[in-house]
């Protein structure tokens, strides 16, 4: 007897709390005979069950539903059948199809949508490989080999997006960006990614003494990225942290629009589970993407006058972006009594307390920059090392310590995120 599946049909559930969807669906799909639907669940909880039974090939899955939302469903349901997930809203705003990507699904439909639409986003996600998630490592004991045990929660293998940004450039953000991806990979042991997204001027492959051809620009110039292809893309630093490198040609970087940057993040989050990203000190539309994609943006300023104005700016602008207040912390480089303003008085400026602060070490820094070795591995007893370490424990945990805030409450968001920057 032949093998159903050996006909290459798309077993399809649909996930919506309105029964007129699904009809819908059948309707714009009554011609298409390589899709069959195998299910119907009006909630996120039926369809999670229903998945876990039925084992489609694809799930149209919509977002707003009444008892869980699609993306929490999107989320529990990947960690437990190896199938593809479609998302569908009547919300075409940006940040929902990152927040629907970063989930973890394979195409994102605007309703209504027309017959032609519908099919060719769950044939691209059909073929789209499915890998299960991968079992996380046995916990490390406290007093074994000084790593931290990985993450272990019912959301499975922690992914995290972690920005390294300042609006003001020579404030150490590389330096930082560097030390805390390989402090991430000697505590955790997992894969880590640095990308270099300071696309005109990146310098993390000297900082890591790695002179890789490889950049960024190839996946940007790729169709389709796979773990070969990527693998093809990054270069292995002594340390164990992958690296991909900012583009070699300056003008490269006008290339990179919102959409070439998204679909490239999207990619590498689901082959490594901490992407570190180094962006450069500009609103451009390849930073944006950045921030919005990223779950922790670690806020880099110094204590000089010029750099907290700008900081002090920059909050005013994560409200007017709508980003929730826990997705940005605020680091305090080279902290040094003599230049005269104290951390305290910056948190009293900005509103915002300080998640880190790592000391100023002009001597180590340097040498350790000069020769293309981290601090955190020439030195791992410094104050600027520890400091370091210390900050990549809570990046490792499921959910990083929360940050406390002293500003002011009432500020609100208005959700205009082009609007600040003329488009």
């Amino acid at each position: 007897m032949q093998d159903p599946r050996s006909q290459a049909r798309i077993r399809l559930l649909i996930v919506d709390d309105v029964p007129d969807t699904a009809q819908n669906v059948r309707k714009l799909l009554y011609f298409e005979h390589d899709i069959q639907v195998i299910g119907v669940a009006t909630s996120a909880r039926e369809g999670i069950a229903k998945a876990a039974q039925l084992r489609p090939d694809v799930i149209l899955m919509d977002i707003n539903m009444p008892d869980m939302d699609g993306l929490r469903a999107t989320e529990m349901i990947l960690r437990q059948v190896p199938t593809r997930v479609v998302m569908m809203s009547v919300q075409g705003e940006p940040e929902y199809l990152n927040r629907a990507m970063m989930a973890g699904a394979r195409g994102y439909l605007i309703k209504p949508f027309s017959s032609e639409d519908l099919v060719s986003t769950l044939h691209m996600a059909a073929q789209v490989p499915v890998v299960p998630a991968p079992t996380p490592p046995a916990p490390v004991a406290a007093h074994g080999s000084g790593r931290l045990a990985p993450p272990s929660n019912e959301a499975g293998p922690l992914k995290r997006i972690i920005a390294i940004y300042s609006p003001k450039g020579g404030v150490g953000r590389s330096v930082i960006a560097c030390n805390l991806a390989v402090a991430l990979k000697k505590l955790t042991d997992m894969r880590v990614l640095l990308v270099d997204a300071d696309l005109q001027s990146g310098d993390a492959h000297v900082l890591l003494n790695m002179n890789t051809p490889n950049t960024i620009d190839d996946l940007r110039e790729a169709g389709s990225l796979d773990a070969e292809f990527i693998r093809g893309a990054v270069a292995m630093h002594d340390s164990g942290v992958e690296l991909l490198r900012a583009p070699i040609a300056l003008e490269s970087a006008e290339l990179f629009t919102a959409d070439a940057m998204k679909a490239i993040l999207v990619e590498l989050r689901e082959h490594f589970d901490y992407l570190v990203i180094d962006c450069d000190d500009t609103f451009s539309e390849s930073t944006l993407t950045v921030l919005d994609m990223a779950d922790q943006i670690l806020l880099i300023t110094t204590l000089e006058v010029t750099t907290i104005n700008k900081v002090t700016r920059f909050f005013e602008v994560m409200d007017r972006l709508g980003y929730a207040e826990a997705k940005v912390r605020l680091i305090c480089n080279r902290v040094e009594p003599y230049f005269g303003i104290k951390p305290a008085q910056v948190e009293s400026q900005v509103r915002h307390r300080f998640t880190a602060q790592i000391p100023e070490d002009n001597r180590l820094v340097v040498t350790s920059v000069n020769r293309g070795i981290p601090v955190v591995l020439t030195d791992k007893r410094s104050t600027v090392a520890r400091a370091i370490y210390a900050l990549a424990e809570r990046m490792a945990q499921p959910d990083p310590t929360p940050v406390e805030t002293a500003r002011a409450t009432g500020r609100g968001t208005d959700g205009s995120k082009r609007k600040l920057f003329g488009r």
